[in-house]
């Protein structure tokens, strides 16, 4: 089969067979964000076993249940770069959980390179492969595609197969191979690629949200619910009803005591006036709503203020981590992240924390709690 666009059902049939076949499916994703709530797939591009790439175009109504089965299919592995935000889209689009998921950049992480780098530079690092980046600004909504774009497309998928191969035989020299492939297996997770609940988006509010105490929290809990339960039902852009730093400034109000919100108004992009009002009397219902609460039904911060020695054990635990990614050849953000680090080093049983289970608590974690906790 040729490279080149992928433009109907039995065209994909054809490939996603092949990829079966090769047990092997690099992947990749092209998309347009603009005035939906979710992005717009435009092209899905794929390399087999064989070297052989094509790119399905997701805009002409191809049936994607021929590449659902190569997603959810545990003999072929899915080979992808920075794969969440893929997967994520691949899930929506096909209606299908993917199952037996390499990372190239999660892979670097445990085998000496920096697990947050891009995939020109790896490729670079590890294959000595140069990818031209000429097609950086292109609209992918735009048809029809030119040649010049849809080989610039392949090549983020071109060369995985050998990336995923080298990244392997670096585990597999370090004895790093069974701590990734641990790892990997959270791409299967079911939950990894649902919706967030509308009252679990506070969560994930941005800038001075961490500031705010308790009753201020409530008061964002229900402004960002309300936000994406719209944002969903009239499939805008979160952002475009109300950015984060406005949502904050609102949770502010409440907090320094203002319990009435009439026609609350702030910055956002809808241009529709039916939709700004019904906004407006939502967010000024919702903080009504938290003014009632009782302070037993506040949340509580994502991330507590710690005392001193906790930040100092925090700092030293840090240096640790950066020794002993150095001997194991492991990135040491692969270990945990900030955050994570200061849960353990002040509560080694706080539920969930990565640093607490697994290959992390048998390298990192046991010697973490003798030496850094805090009591």
């Amino acid at each position: 089969m040729d490279e080149g666009l992928i433009r109907n059902t039995p065209d994909l049939k054809e490939a996603c067979d092949a990829l079966v076949a090769g047990g092997v499916a690099a992947l990749d994703t092209e998309f347009v964000w603009r005035a939906s709530y979710r992005p717009h797939l435009a092209i899905v591009q794929m390399a087999g076993a064989d070297g052989v790439c094509r790119a399905l175009d997701c805009q002409l109504g191809t049936d994607p249940s021929p590449f659902a089965a190569v997603l959810s299919n545990p003999s072929v592995v899915k080979i992808l770069h920075a794969a969440h935000q893929d997967l994520e889209l691949l899930y929506h689009y096909a209606s299908a959980a993917p199952v037996n998921v390499f990372d190239t950049q999660l892979a670097a992480g445990f085998c000496g390179h920096s697990s947050n780098m891009g995939l020109q530079k790896l490729l670079y690092e590890v294959l000595d492969v140069g990818l031209a980046k000429t097609e950086t600004c292109t609209d992918w909504s735009q048809r029809p595609l030119t040649d010049a774009q849809v080989r610039y497309a392949l090549d983020d998928v071109r060369y995985l197969v050998s990336l995923r191969a080298a990244l392997l035989a670096q585990c597999d020299a370090f004895g790093t191979r069974a701590w990734l492939e641990e790892d990997l297996l959270k791409y299967e997770s079911p939950d990894a690629y649902g919706d967030v609940e509308p009252d679990e988006m506070w969560k994930r509010v941005k800038g001075n949200a961490r500031r705010l105490p308790r009753r201020g929290l409530a008061g964002l809990r229900a402004l960002a619910a309300v936000r994406e339960r719209r944002a969903i039902e009239w499939n805008l852009p979160r952002g475009w009803l109300g950015d984060d730093a406005s949502l904050v400034d609102l949770a502010w109000r409440l907090q320094h005591g203002e319990t009435t919100f009439p026609n609350v108004r702030f910055r956002h992009r809808l241009k529709n006036n039916a939709q700004r009002d019904h906004l407006a009397a939502d967010y000024a219902a919702a903080l009504m709503e938290a003014a009632g609460l009782s302070e037993e039904d506040w949340p509580f911060p994502i991330q507590p203020d710690y005392p001193a020695e906790v930040l100092d054990a925090a700092d030293k635990a840090y240096e640790y981590l950066v020794a002993r990614g150095e001997e194991l050849h492991v990135d040491p953000a692969v270990f945990a992240n900030r955050a994570q680090l200061l849960a353990f080093v002040d509560d080694p049983e706080v539920p969930d924390n990565p640093l607490a289970e697994g290959w992390r608590f048998e390298v990192v974690g046991r010697t973490i709690i003798e030496r850094f906790y805090v009591p």
